[in-house]
């Protein structure tokens, strides 16, 4: 693939036919969509995102609206569910719930988070080079999310055409941050980081195909990809040469930009430092933004303040708030749409902009008083169950925990993936309405 500067050089402009600019123009176009495409944005929001996102998709699975989404941006937490999501054979398996059992994303959480031997065996297993700590962190997500193809899903380049399915599912996009700066300063600059099937890179350093781009001397995995976009510990800072240093989960990848001959002000270095998606943004509405996506679903699983006033509904918008700051993006969110979001006990909200800015549909992870009331007569809500499995007999959801929590129990597992499945169902007219606005 040739290296280009952008591919949507008319950043913002909205359309099907921007989706003609990029190389998976074939993928969208047999989607038919005539005049706008329709994107889903996950975001990152760690352990509780990758299961409240599990519900949310398979709510839209089961209302069948999957099938005309067009674009799947994910960062971080969201990546981790929408990467297996994206390589599963089959959905209806991918999907299956048992009320008593783990589905596939809180069993691969509960066999992972207990483990520290698994923790040493990857250390073990792994070379010791500049990624050293981060392709511990990839093998571990590789086992806990792409069990379903085995031991040989943690070796596969995000470039491998069996993996990643278009027919029935959006084309997909993992999100990270790219870290570099000029010679002429010490200054670390941020920019999206796009990771697909076919290609990766950023709006200012271009792109390259996946199969070029190297993380050390191996080429990009799938597991680097949804490591990279999760790499939530990592700092950045000015090094010699003209490099970032990346310290955590960050990871080097060989820097393609050296050959884009009409850069301007990019370093010589050899490595460029990515990380989590989240430095940068934690929405993942840009990427669909690039693509000219008239109509967005966005899901916001953020971290809450810890404050509680019945009276809003306690999110801190920090994603959106820092989003609109950059004001390079022009959609139908701004602070003015802020105190309307932050309503309590209202966990979706349908925002319509002005001819030529995307519409968005805007989902949070917050508490409902319909959902507690359903949830309360689930089984696993039951004081006997719990004390059974955790000695504990509380009611579990509490959405006000966070998103670094580590030692979730079953039902409160259970009930973020079914809050997420239940909004979907509850507003099933206005999901399906505003998904038919993309015909």
């Amino acid at each position: 693939m040739a290296y280009r500067t952008r591919y949507n050089p008319n950043f913002g402009e909205i359309g099907a036919h921007v989706s003609q600019r990029w190389p998976e123009k074939k993928i969208i176009g047999l989607k038919g969509k005539q005049t706008h495409t329709l994107g889903l944005a996950l975001s990152g929001g760690g352990y509780r995102s990758a299961i409240f996102n599990y519900g949310i998709l398979r709510g839209l699975f089961e209302i069948g609206v999957i099938g005309k989404i067009d674009y799947l941006s994910a960062v971080s937490g969201g990546s981790w569910v929408s990467m297996p999501f994206s390589t599963s054979n089959d959905l209806r398996w991918f999907f299956d719930d048992i009320p008593t059992h783990p589905n596939l994303i809180e069993e691969g959480f509960e066999a992972l988070l207990p483990n520290p031997a698994r923790v040493l065996q990857e250390a073990a297993l792994s070379r010791k080079n500049a990624n050293y700590i981060s392709n511990i962190y990839g093998r571990l997500l590789a086992k806990t999310f792409l069990r379903e193809h085995g031991q040989q899903s943690r070796y596969l380049p995000l470039a491998d055409k069996t993996m990643v399915k278009d027919k029935d599912r959006p084309f997909l996009i993992v999100n990270g941050t790219v870290n570099y700066r000029s010679p002429e300063s010490f200054s670390v600059t941020q920019e999206c980081f796009e990771m697909t099937k076919l290609y990766s890179g950023s709006r200012s350093l271009g792109y390259i195909h996946s199969k070029d781009l190297l993380a050390s001397v191996k080429t990009i995995r799938i597991r680097d990809a949804i490591a990279i976009s999760g790499a939530a510990v990592a700092v950045h800072l000015p090094a010699l040469g003209g490099e970032v240093a990346g310290l955590g989960l960050s990871r080097e990848v060989v820097n393609y930009a050296r050959e884009v001959k009409s850069r301007a002000n990019v370093s010589e270095t050899d490595h460029l430092d990515v990380s989590d998606g989240g430095h940068y943004n934690n929405l993942g509405i840009e990427s669909l933004i690039n693509r000219g996506c008239g109509y967005i679903i966005v899901v916001d699983a953020e971290h809450d303040k810890e404050d509680k006033d019945a009276t809003r509904s306690n999110q801190s918008y920090h994603g959106l708030k820092t989003l609109i700051k950059r004001h390079h993006i022009n959609t139908a969110l701004s602070e003015d749409v802020i105190g309307q979001l932050d309503e309590a006990n209202k966990p979706l909200h349908v925002l319509d902009a002005p001819e030529g800015i995307p519409d968005i549909l805007y989902i949070k992870l917050k508490s409902w008083d319909e959902f507690d009331r359903h949830a309360q007569g689930k089984p696993y809500n039951q004081p006997g169950f719990l004390q059974n499995l955790f000695n504990q007999g509380a009611f579990s959801f509490d959405p006000q925990f966070s998103t670094a929590k580590l030692d979730y129990d079953f039902a409160e597992h259970r009930n973020l993936s079914e809050l997420g499945r239940f909004i979907v169902k509850e507003h099933k007219d206005t999901i399906v309405e505003f998904a038919g606005r993309s015909n």
